[in-house]
This record gives C-alpha cells, structure tokens and sequence, in this order.
C-alpha cells in the first residue's frame, strides 16, 4: 500500500485560502499544509489551528510572495521592500548567506507561535532550486524536519535521507483544471481520467507527497495572484466522494509527514 501525503500549499496567505484548506482537510482528502509565516492570512490561520488537531503543518518557506520577516536581507528584496519574483530566480540565485537568515527566522518565528511543524517546503518550490538547496537541507539538519521532494532535489542532495517522500506528485497542475472557461461539470469526466492514470502511476511507490492549493476566493488572493479561481475548483474535487473511492480503489493510505518515522 502507498503511504500518500497530501499537502495544501498557501495555510496563512488569507483568510479564504485558509477556509478553503480546512474544508479540504476535514470533510476531504488532504491531511497536510503548510503555513507562510510572512502573510497578512498568517494570525487567522493560527486561529483555525485549533480546530484541525490532526492536520500536519509545516512551513512553506516564501522567497518571491509578500515581504520578509527580518528586515536584514536586502538582496532578497525589490526597492519597494517585498521580495523578488519568481522570474528573478530563473536566471539569478539568492543570496545564500541572507537566504539562510529570512528562511531560519522564518520557521522560527512559527515555532514561536507555537507550531508544531511536520515538515519543509516552499513558494514556488524556491527550497529546491540550484544552490537553494544546500540552504534547506541544512535548515532541515538544524530543526530536524523533512523536506518535500521536488523534481530531481532527492538526487541532488547531500542527505537524501532528508526527502523521505519517493516522488511529487504535482495534483490538479492540469490544463482543464485551469481553464475557467469551461464549467466543472464539463471538464469534471476529463479531471477524472487524468487522476486516474496519476493514481496508477504513483502508486509504485512507498511513499508520495501530492501538492494541491486549495481555497476560496478573496480579494487578496484575486488581485495579487494569477493562480485563483481554479483553487475552488479543487475544494470540490478534494471533498468529492469520487476522488476518495479513487484512492481507496488504488490502495492509497492517507498520512502526513508527522506519521512518518
């Protein structure tokens, strides 16, 4: 049986990303999440925590969303303050030595706030790019916590023991999941097709983290990101009856990475 962890990106970016997420986990299929510690969702997730005692949280680590949580990393940011974007990075790396600082103070300041934190990840996959990785596996070394793999990271990395996860799977990142031109109703039988030889696929293995981003829709999420309608698109998948049969059809067992030893 495949051991299946499936993590919602974005816990604290806003309010209606952070209902969204809760939806998902108690009356669907995720179990995990992951929380931006520099968004204006962050307190308002820390509220939700409470109610969600068996969901894992982990952080996800921001390098090209909002503003840092330390003000010393000036390399990092635009002349406006807030952070590079993610075009930035596909021709530049980040300062390691300042990276190293935002992202510790990052986890620290959740750890502050009392998260138990399950794992690592980050925005845009930022933790797994060129040298970025060498920043995050020593922040996983120091605070002892896995980190999602992503792509070829796993080869890459000096402790592959830290990526305890075989391989991603990148759910929803599907063409007719995007497309809002067309109702749900009439790409649903599509989607299913397409998860349906995802589910086949993924389950030569162990272990495997999904990604999703589930969410309503809020004016923060509708005005500062390109990716926002189909994330209620995949709150109805992801509380579907159809997709957990899928999963319980596959032999799929649903965990989180606190579950793993």
């Amino acid at each position: 049986m495949t051991k299946l962890i499936i993590n919602a990106d974005d816990f604290g970016y806003s309010k209606g990303i952070n209902y969204g997420i809760m939806e998902s986990h108690l009356n669907g299929a995720v179990t995990s999440t992951t929380m931006m510690a520099n968004m204006p969702g962050l307190k308002h997730a820390l509220r939700l925590m409470d109610e969600l005692p068996d969901l894992g949280i982990g952080v996800h680590l921001s390098l090209t969303m909002g503003r840092p949580v330390i003000d010393r990393v000036d390399q990092l940011v635009d002349e406006k303050g807030v952070f590079k974007s993610r075009k930035y990075y596909h021709t530049h790396t980040a300062d390691l030595d300042q990276l190293y600082e935002e992202w510790k103070a990052q986890i620290e300041k959740l750890l502050r706030l009392g998260v138990r934190l399950t794992h690592i990840d980050s925005h845009h996959y930022m933790h797994a790019l060129k040298e970025h990785l060498a920043v995050t596996e020593r922040l996983s070394e120091e605070y002892h916590l896995p980190v999602r793999t992503y792509q070829d990271a796993r080869k890459r990395a000096e402790r592959p023991s830290n990526f305890p996860a075989e391989d991603f799977w990148n759910l929803f990142n599907y063409p007719p999941m995007k497309d809002m031109t067309h109702p749900y109703k009439a790409v649903e039988e599509q989607l299913m097709s397409i998860l349906i030889q995802d589910a086949q696929h993924y389950r030569q293995y162990g272990l495997v983290e999904a990604s999703c981003h589930p969410g309503y829709i809020d004016t923060e999420v509708y005005y500062q990101s390109s990716f926002h309608l189909p994330r209620m698109r995949e709150v109805k998948i992801l509380t579907s009856g159809s997709f957990k049969e899928l999963l319980d059809r596959y032999g799929y067992e649903l965990c989180h990475y606190g579950h793993i030893s």
